[in-house]
């Protein structure tokens, strides 16, 4: 019989390993500040009923996350050797009798997929991983037992348990292969290290792909979810996002502003101290940090030079790391390991993908996976007016319209609609009255076969 936990930070920790074990800042870092202030250390690990059938599972600083499926269980991130072997204990626990249908990587890096055999071998089959495409050629060059290749993989989007599940790729972020999970009938998103609950970046940023970062959470929020599980740190919602996104946008431009007056890095360090959000966690140990390494990213990309330059999408800002938050040395595997280049040209507009707002008697046209966007705003009106276009072969989905007001306003979404292809729907979204300067929109839809 399945013991339904509660959800959030109030989870009852089950099964401690070692009693009394302490908080591993293991990219999670201490305990999040609003998980209590009880002198008690965390036990080692807990599993939380986050949806019916969904469970987190989280392991020290780690989180994971297990569906139970029409078709079986469906486990993301079996995270290390030791935590796998903990994580199928309460996979049987909570699902006796139910197969293992399949493993997924978020992503490649050691501390989050490294395990899997593990689990495999708790289940007693060949059992499926899934994974990125780019997660692929440096899992089989690296050719580490405990983290082996994936047997299946994606480009865009895949479909699991009859779409029950459905994994999106949303660009580089804090890596190339980075794959979010998304559960139609719960509302729910898994997305791992390039999001948390406000909490800084890790560290310098130095695995963080600007600009490309913008647009991925940008893509996140195109996703109709509603709850959101991270690789660490408590669970979120919508808000969470839209807060993470405005926060990297902020320590952009103060960063921009402070390279383009010719400030050093330890001045701009000193004098950029991001105090809208000392109230997140890791403001005292990142803060300084992601600074730091927002700077070195601009100045690498040119920003200074004649005020136009732009971040540097190939190499970031030097040589990448080889380690995991775990501080495993695995090369190309870690949180830092070496990311292959990926292509965001194509139909996708340079606003969408960097984050630019633009003026308030701008025409926004942009096509973001196969959704022409085109929207002006009509003072005469009072409201954004435009329409939403399939430029597709296929049906697209669920599809809603937002628009962001530079204030911090959210307009919308407009109702779901799903679009044929060729076919387009008019969008209407009025500003109340509210004065702005510039904004930015963008569509969001879901995969058809989940619905």
């Amino acid at each position: 019989m399945t013991r339904k936990l509660p959800a959030g930070p109030t989870a009852i920790p089950l099964i401690p390993l070692i009693a009394g074990a302490v908080w591993v800042g293991c990219g999670g870092g201490e305990p999040p500040s609003d998980e209590g202030t009880s002198a008690e250390a965390p036990a080692q690990f807990e599993t939380t009923e986050v949806a019916e059938g969904v469970y987190q599972f989280r392991w020290i600083g780690h989180n994971a996350l297990f569906v139970v499926t029409s078709e079986g269980v469906v486990a993301f991130d079996p995270i290390s050797v030791e935590a796998a072997a903990t994580y199928a204990e309460e996979i049987r626990r909570v699902a006796p009798g139910a197969e293992l249908a399949a493993i997924v990587y978020s992503h490649r890096d050691a501390d989050h997929a490294t395990g899997a055999e593990v689990l495999r071998e708790a289940f007693g089959g060949d059992i499926p991983i899934y994974a990125h495409e780019n997660a692929d050629a440096p899992l089989r060059e690296a050719a580490d037992p405990n983290l082996p290749p994936p047997t299946s993989t994606f480009a865009e989007t895949m479909t699991l348990a009859g779409g029950e599940i459905e994994l999106h790729y949303l660009g580089r972020s804090h890596s190339d292969d980075m794959a979010v999970a998304f559960l139609p009938a719960h509302g729910l998103a898994f997305a791992v290290d390039f999001v948390s609950r406000d909490r800084f970046g890790y560290m310098d940023l130095a695995s963080f792909h600007f600009p490309d970062m913008f647009g991925a959470i940008e893509g996140l929020l195109e996703i109709p979810f509603e709850t959101i599980v991270f690789g660490h740190g408590p669970s979120g919602d919508r808000a969470t996002i839209e807060r993470q996104l405005t926060y990297y946008r902020d320590l952009d431009a103060a960063v921009r502003d402070a390279v383009e007056a010719g400030l050093t890095e330890d001045e701009t360090a000193a004098n950029v101290v991001m105090a809208d959000y000392s109230h997140w966690d890791r403001y005292d140990d990142w803060r300084e940090l992601n600074v730091r390494g927002m700077h070195r990213k601009l100045t690498a990309a040119g920003v200074g030079e004649d005020g136009e330059g732009e971040h540097d999408e190939e190499g970031d800002d030097g040589e990448a790391r080889e380690e995991g938050e775990h501080g495993e040395a695995r090369e190309g595997s870690g949180e830092h390991g070496g990311e292959a280049g990926h292509d965001e040209g194509g139909e996708e507009g340079e606003g969408e993908e960097s984050g630019v707002y633009i003026g308030r008697a701008d025409t926004w046209d942009v096509t973001r996976r196969g959704a022409r966007l085109m929207l002006s705003f009509d003072p005469a009106q009072g409201a954004f007016t435009g329409t939403v276009e399939n430029t597709t072969g296929e049906t697209l989905c669920a599809v809603r319209v937002e628009v962001h007001l530079s204030t911090g306003t959210e307009l919308g979404p407009t109702e779901r609609t799903d679009l044929a292809s060729g076919a387009s729907t008019a969008v209407e979204l009025a500003a109340g009255g509210e004065a702005f300067e510039r904004w930015t929109a963008h569509p969001e839809m879901s995969a058809c076969a989940a619905r």
